[in-house]
């Protein structure tokens, strides 16, 4: 009995929390390199408890992904799956962090649609 190929929906890249669909899949034997758009979101000091600090940064993905495999002339540009939407209201949430700021400005920017539509017009 012969085994069949699975059927593959999709190729993904997945690094730790995120995830990129690829247009077609990577060669496993090769080094792969992958070049992520982000936003950071926090920072904070992490104690070594020998007088020395480590700092992290916590990002999300707002933008594109970029892989490449060593010896390969073919550079994979994999657009985020965030809606516009979802990547405004985190380019917002950026500026404004404070919750109740944000969703102030929020407010004004949607009641303000038309007129800033005519300026971006003139950018």
């Amino acid at each position: 009995m012969e085994l069949s190929q699975p059927k593959i929906n999709v190729n993904k890249i997945k690094v730790g929390s995120f995830s990129a669909e690829l247009p077609e899949p990577l060669d496993e034997k090769k080094r792969t390199f992958v070049t992520i758009e982000a936003d950071c979101y926090e920072t904070s000091l992490r104690d070594n408890s020998d007088g020395t600090f480590d700092r992290i940064f916590r990002v999300k993905l707002n933008g594109s992904t970029i892989v490449k495999q060593e010896g390969n002339k073919d550079t994979y540009v994999c657009k985020s799956k965030r809606s516009p939407s979802q990547r405004l209201r985190a380019a917002l949430y950026q500026i404004l962090p404070d919750e109740e700021f944000y969703e102030v400005q929020l407010e004004k920017i949607i009641q303000n649609v038309p007129e800033i539509i005519e300026f971006l017009k003139n950018k």
